[in-house]
């Protein structure tokens, strides 16, 4: 990265990327520092509320990032580059004097004896807060470091000192991150995330030769450590949104490396990193919409398609740099999305990457079918390059996946890139959503996800409960997965199998059909088929109901009248997290078997409703 003395590489940088980021900095001048209360910190352990303190962290080194970028990108002869300077060593003395650069959620202290309201400072917590600081930290030092001497060499000096004591020494000289190896935590994206970090850090301010390179090896092992783990068919089982901070991390990670050591970029070439590039493809559902299973929302948030742009470009799969020449759309092609949070080394890459910019407008490739054998993922669309008419994505797997809803078997509908049958998705994060009590939250539960509750009772949180029997048919016509649901399923369900079909049908009568078939060990109490539903929900005489977004078309349900019952309910939503993708409201349709049977046989259909109905 260029430093900010190199004025013609930051002079090259687009005016209106310029006037923008000057802008925004000049907003913050003068004003005072968010406030970090430690009463603000103990409100994780005492109310659950994280983002009380995590909201003024994250504005504090947005802005910081915002003053490097301007003292960078600031002419010379322009009077405020000495107060964007002096904005940036505010910046770095106030990160400085922070007694953790931890989330409060991710503390170890909080976490492990349940009766710490706050940090220890002797003991720093290495989680995502604390290497996403560093970062930033080692690319302020790399841009603004000469100019920061000129005012005081303790700047710098205190900077790496700071970096080195809370986070790479830390990682170094202790075991007990679980992210590393899966040790005591479910392998996911925190490791390619944090490692991503730990990398430029080290690379910006560690000074040793010896240290750097034993840190270097560090992480290059436990990057082996989540690649053996990775499913071979480069899904993300937490879902699209966080691929973002997990394929795309490890992308980031890879990029380091063969420039840090002078590597044959030949490792873009293999096959489990070119599959992970693809994973956003295969997910999107077109409009801002993606494939929601796990704690994603339906509509991600916080992208970086100019580095999916540049995955594409590694690998050499030019319909993933199209997607993400698509996601751009006409926004600014490297500043984030107003209300996005500022990272800013993906701003940085994507500033001086030319063909970024120069790139002309591209479709979305849309593929007509993905199926993902590995993490057990099936989407199909009715017309491959076309987001008009159905899309159906469901998926088996396991209760054991990171970010685990209690969902195998489910499934989500889509029409005209609009999902109408849905995965709700997760609410705000408080402490209940990592603990014992995640499985107390209603969107985390089967009895809010498209699949059978038997007996009055869901499926079970865990690896062992799973699905059984998974295949994937495909034909010119037809796209299907089957799976037997049962052993996700308790004993106490009475469950011998359930085995379910989510079928699409291409053609005159475009369709979906959920096509079940399930065994008892017992005459069932009672029986019950569960669908989340987005949209106006209108249940009808005969077996009908519709679904009516506020535009485009909507959706015919249809099932047998004679074997189910159905019932409407409404779940209101005040959530942000819930509001901003669904609104104040989703709807649960419940068809309740009339006569539950040992043995059953049931087909739900669904068609998209014709224009203007």
């Amino acid at each position: 990265m260029p430093p900010a003395t190199d004025r013609g590489a930051w002079e090259a940088i687009a005016p209106r990327a310029r006037a923008r980021v000057l802008e925004e900095a000049s907003a913050s001048l003068d004003r005072p520092w968010p406030g970090l209360p430690a009463s603000l910190f103990a409100r994780f352990a005492r109310d659950g509320d994280r983002w009380g303190y995590q909201t003024p962290v994250f504005a504090r080194r947005a802005r910081l990032g915002r003053a490097v970028l301007a003292a960078a990108l600031c002419p010379t002869t322009d009077d405020r580059r000495t107060a964007f300077l002096d904005e940036v060593m505010d910046g770095v003395w106030a990160l400085c004097e922070e007694t953790t650069w931890a989330w409060p959620a991710h503390d170890f202290r909080v976490l492990d004896s349940r009766r710490g309201l706050l940090p220890d400072p002797e003991r720093p917590t290495l989680d995502l807060g604390a290497s996403g600081t560093a970062v930033l930290l080692a690319l302020t030092d790399a841009i603004t470091g000469d100019e920061l001497d000129l005012l005081d060499p303790m700047v710098r000096r205190r900077l790496r000192r700071e970096v080195s004591a809370r986070v790479l020494s830390p990682y170094l000289e202790r075991d007990e991150w679980g992210w590393y190896d899966g040790s005591t935590a479910k392998l996911n994206n925190w490791n390619p995330w944090i490692h991503s970090e730990l990398l430029l850090a080290t690379a910006l301010t560690e000074e040793s030769p010896d240290l750097r390179a034993v840190l270097v090896c560090r992480i290059l092992q436990g990057l082996e450590n989540y690649l053996e783990a990775h499913p071979p068919d480069g899904g993300c089982d937490e879902g699209p949104h966080y691929w973002w901070r997990a394929g795309a991390s490890l992308f980031e990670c890879l990029e380091t490396i063969t420039s840090l050591l002078d590597m044959d970029p030949g490792v873009f070439t293999h096959p489990l990193v070119r599959a992970m590039a693809r994973y956003p493809v295969a997910t999107w559902i077109g409009d801002g919409w993606a494939v929601n299973f796990a704690d994603g929302p339906a509509r991600p948030r916080e992208t970086a398609p100019a580095l999916l742009f540049r995955y594409g470009r590694r690998t050499a799969q030019p319909d993933v740099s199209a997607h993400a020449r698509a996601l751009r759309a006409d926004t600014d092609p490297a500043l984030p999305v107003e209300g996005e949070p500022f990272d800013l080394r993906r701003t940085l890459d994507a500033l001086f990457d030319t063909e970024w910019h120069t790139t002309r407008p591209a479709d979305l490739p849309l593929p007509a079918r993905a199926w993902l054998p590995d993490t057990q993922v099936l989407v199909a669309r009715a017309t491959a390059g076309d987001t008009r008419g159905l899309l159906v994505a469901a998926k088996a797997g396991h209760n054991g996946e990171s970010h685990n809803h209690n969902d195998v078997g489910s499934f989500i509908v889509a029409v005209d890139a609009h999902p109408l049958l849905i995965d709700v998705g997760v609410g705000t994060y408080r402490k209940e959503t990592f603990s014992p009590d995640r499985y107390g939250i209603w969107s985390m539960t089967s009895e809010y996800h498209n699949v059978p509750v038997v007996n009055g009772v869901g499926q079970r949180p865990g690896s062992d409960f799973r699905a059984a029997h998974v295949a994937a048919v495909h034909t010119t016509d037809t796209d299907e997965l089957t799976c037997d649901l049962g052993p996700a399923y308790p004993p106490q369900a009475q469950l011998t199998s359930w085995l379910r079909t989510v079928r699409l049908v291409r053609g005159a009568d475009e369709r979906v059909e959920i096509d079940e078939t399930w065994h008892c060990a017992t005459t069932p109490r009672s029986l019950a088929l569960h669908l989340l539903i987005s949209g106006d929900l209108s249940v009808r005489p005969g077996g009908r109901a519709t679904v009516s977004p506020p535009t485009g078309r909507g959706l015919a349900l249809n099932w047998d009248t004679a074997a189910f019952t159905a019932e409407a309910e409404t779940i209101s939503l005040t959530d942000l997290a819930f509001t901003r993708v669904w609104g104040p409201a989703v709807h649960r349709l419940i068809l309740t078997a009339r006569r539950p049977e040992r043995t059953g046989r049931h087909t739900l259909v669904a068609r998209p409703l014709p224009d203007n109905n």
